[in-house]
């Protein structure tokens, strides 16, 4: 009698029990994804269920259960995110795990770009699969097409592709923002970040930028936040530690949870700890309203460098740019 009670009670257990006192995010839909782990593992397998905690994961022999903070990726067999992501037309925010700068830069370095220019290069990042780039105004000013250097990692290595004649299609001068559209070649999937809210970041936060100092491309440098609402040139900024140089103007700053919350933009030359970086919440509010700052490339002033008028000339005596008196000028 007793051993039928034993096996009646053990037969009735969920082989799979959620942790206690943790609410469920959503049950997966039985969808099977692959996670990339911070040690370097993958895992593929049907999602049973995914809580703040853990996923359990059915990889066809066993189910898994793997600690959320442990997963720096989770995607479908098809390459597409998964895992709290909220999208947006133009940008996404994701809830992901905290990571060290070194897991950061290597899951995010991917969605960084090179913006190269007639007159100069600075940094993007990019926000949309379908070619979407933020930068700075300051980078693209003058132009209404760029060319966007991309560092695909491939067979283990890096594959830098330059697309040219990128389209600037927003710009925001009063906050520094531009916005570039580049159509990516069919065999290249691009990768995205994910912009995090700038609110929520406090002094002594850490953070790290990636970008192109002087054409110096996938350069990660970190530091921490030292003013959250230091006004620099009009605009409100992070005052940071992370070294800015240029080049890495309009590229990302991200949190240690590898979202961006900053756009590189400025730095004091000659000293050091006093950078600038525009917070995330006026990157979002600029997408968000791209028409209204939407660039009419047909007008005439856009896009066109003019050259300086030459000085009057002058009749004088022995000055540059003075012709003596006697001078006799062509009809």
């Amino acid at each position: 009698m007793l051993l039928a009670t034993l096996t009646l009670f053990f037969s009735i257990q969920d082989p799979t029990p959620a942790a206690p006192d943790v609410p469920a995010i959503k049950s997966g839909g039985q969808q099977v994804e692959v996670l990339d782990l911070g040690n370097g593992c993958r895992l593929q397998g049907r999602v049973l269920r995914a809580t703040e905690q853990m996923v359990l994961l059915d990889v066809g022999y066993d189910v898994l259960r793997v600690p959320l903070a442990s997963v720096l990726r989770r995607e479908t067999v098809e390459g597409k995110r998964t895992g709290g992501v909220v999208r947006q037309k133009l940008w996404a925010k994701a809830e992901l795990p905290e990571l060290s700068v070194a897991e950061g830069s290597r899951l995010m370095g991917e969605a960084v770009v090179k913006v190269e220019t007639g007159g100069g290069l600075g940094s993007g990042f990019i926000t949309h699969e379908d070619g979407w780039l933020v930068t700075n105004f300051h980078v693209v000013k003058g132009e209404v097409e760029v060319d966007v250097v991309v560092y695909a990692v491939s067979n283990g290595g890096i594959e830098p592709r330059t697309i040219r004649k990128a389209k600037v299609v927003a710009i925001n001068p009063a906050m520094d923002l531009a916005l570039v559209k580049m159509e990516p070649p069919k065999d290249l999937q691009l990768k995205t970040v994910f912009l995090g809210a700038s609110d929520e970041m406090k002094v002594g936060d850490s953070v790290y930028a990636i970008g192109a100092p002087i054409g110096l491309d996938r350069t990660v440098s970190s530091g921490i936040i030292s003013v959250t609402n230091r006004t620099f040139q009009g605009r409100c900024h992070f005052q940071i530690t992370t070294p800015i140089n240029p080049g890495n103007s309009g590229g990302p700053l991200f949190n240690l949870r590898g979202e961006v919350v900053g756009v590189n933009s400025s730095g004091y030359t000659g000293m050091q700890g006093l950078n600038f970086a525009i917070p995330s919440k006026y990157v979002i509010d600029f997408l968000n309203n791209r028409d209204a700052f939407a660039l009419d490339s047909t007008r005439s002033e856009n896009g066109v460098h003019y050259l300086p008028a030459p000085r009057k000339l002058k009749f004088g005596k022995g000055k540059a740019g003075v012709l003596p008196k006697k001078t006799k000028l062509p009809e």
